[in-house]
C-alpha cells in the first residue's frame, strides 16, 4: 500500500472575530495525485494551502508531509525588490540555479584545455556531480 505524501486530519482554522475558514477537514493525497482547489474569495484556499507548506502553524487538526516529501508554496502576492526589474526580481529568484548552471559552463571549457588522464577524469566527475544537481532543480 502506498504511503500518502500529505494528510491532514481535523484541521480547524479560524480567524480573529470568529470567522472559520476550515472547519474539520480531512485529506490525504497519494504519491502523484493531481488535485484543484476551489470555492469563492474567503472560502480558505489560500489559507489550506498555506498550512500545507508550513507557513501557517495557527490551526487547530494534525497536517503533516509525507516521509521524504517537500511541500513548496508561490505567492499570490510575490515580495519582489522594488529596486529592481521584473527580470532581476526573477533572477534572483533562481540565483541557485543559475549559479549551478555558471558552474557547468565553465566546467566544460575546461575540457578543450590540454590535460591529463586524471585531470581529465577529476573533471568528468565534477562535471557529472553537477549535473546531477542541475537536474534535480
Amino acid at each position: 500500500m502506498a504511503e500518502y505524501v500529505y494528510v491532514m486530519k481535523g484541521l480547524n482554522k479560524s480567524y480573529p472575530g470568529g470567522k472559520q475558514v476550515l472547519k474539520d477537514t480531512w485529506l490525504s493525497f497519494l504519491p502523484g495525485a493531481k488535485i484543484g482547489i476551489i470555492g469563492i474569495n474567503g472560502s480558505g484556499k489560500s489559507t489550506l494551502m498555506k498550512i500545507m507548506a508550513g507557513i501557517d502553524q495557527d490551526f487547530t487538526g494534525e497536517a503533516w508531509a509525507g516521509k521524504n516529501v517537500t511541500v513548496g508554496y508561490l505567492s499570490q502576492e510575490p515580495s519582489l525588490n522594488p529596486k529592481k526589474s521584473v527580470f532581476e526580481n526573477i533572477q534572483e529568484g533562481f540565483k541557485k540555479t543559475k549559479e549551478l548552471l555558471d558552474s557547468f559552463n565553465t566546467l566544460s571549457l575546461k575540457f578543450s584545455e590540454p590535460m591529463s588522464d586524471t585531470e581529465m577524469q577529476t573533471l568528468l566527475e565534477e562535471q557529472s556531480a553537477l549535473q546531477e544537481k542541475i537536474d534535480a532543480v
